[in-house]
């Protein structure tokens, strides 16, 4: 992902994210969505104490209740907001429509985690003999306390192998995926696939049909014919919709047939039934969006 700063991320950060003016519900779906972000560059975490500040703070902006407590936490450019709903009208800080898209709402919290280091950055620089390290902490008064890891480095859960000839094809399925704690592969054809599969368990394969050489209906055949990689499940990706086209993937054994372009709710729908690691959320975010 591309950020404006001319700040570099490198690893993984952990940030301490505050949810404000959501119900218990609702924050129990949004921890459990933000508890599958452990592999992303920037991933976001509740505080595990009263005493650990926010870094970010994610706000209902539906709810006056919210919006009064979001103002009385005094967030900066160090401590940015990002505001779910119709927001509070009379700030600059970025909005998330609902229903949430998620990677919409990644994509606003990393541009301004990315901004406020940034500024923690510049502010470090100017400020002379304080031992302060501005990347990880807002607050000058903050330079005592212990740090937290500034790497997190999560097991992934499953192994999903994505199948596609299109880099923007891959670049899709990699952004749509990367929200779950998922361990994601990726080929460019159906002999490497085949190779991939034949060396590597994976809980799931997305499989384009039309790829130059082997077409994904061999490919399937293969994975669906051989004892090592039968109990993998196949998603069939392909602009072709016929009947005809999902009879024929289902005949090669495939397990399901997603139609280009991909919605998210069919995703989630296509994760939630083949990913156990990720079922629960999956499910809640489509709760959601009904």
């Amino acid at each position: 992902m591309a950020f404006s700063s001319d700040t570099p991320v490198s690893g993984n950060h952990r940030f301490v994210l505050e949810v404000v003016g959501f119900t218990d519900a609702e924050k129990s779906l949004l921890s459990s969505t933000f508890r599958l972000t452990g592999r992303r560059p920037f991933c976001y975490t509740e505080a595990a104490s009263t005493d650990e500040r926010p870094d970010i703070y994610l706000v209902n902006g539906d709810s006056s209740d919210g919006i009064r407590q979001m103002q009385e936490r005094k967030p900066n450019l160090f401590a940015p907001v990002v505001f779910i709903g119709r927001g509070d009208g009379s700030s600059t800080w970025p909005v998330v429509a609902k229903p949430i898209h998620w990677m919409r709402l990644f994509e606003q919290l990393d541009t301004q985690m990315q901004a406020a280091l940034a500024e923690r950055a510049r502010r470090r620089q100017s400020v002379e003999n304080i031992p302060w390290d501005g990347t990880a902490r807002r607050r000058a008064t903050d330079r005592d306390m212990p740090m937290p890891p500034a790497v997190v480095d999560a097991k992934p859960i499953e192994s999903v192998l994505v199948v596609d000839d299109s880099a923007t094809v891959r670049a899709f399925m990699r952004a749509k995926l990367a929200p779950f704690r998922f361990d994601v592969d990726f080929a460019e054809n159906g002999e490497i696939a085949i190779d991939m599969a034949q060396a590597k368990q994976y809980t799931c394969v997305f499989l384009d049909i039309l790829m130059p050489g082997m077409d994904g209906y061999q490919v399937c055949k293969r994975i669906k014919s051989s004892a090592a990689t039968k109990g993998s499940a196949v998603v069939m990706l392909s602009s072709r919709t016929s009947a005809f086209d999902k009879f024929r993937g289902s005949w090669a054994g495939c397990d399901a047939y997603l139609g280009k372009p991909v919605s998210e709710d069919e995703l989630l729908s296509t994760i939630a039934r083949f990913l156990p690691s990720a079922r629960r959320v999956a499910n809640a975010i489509l709760a959601r969006t009904d």
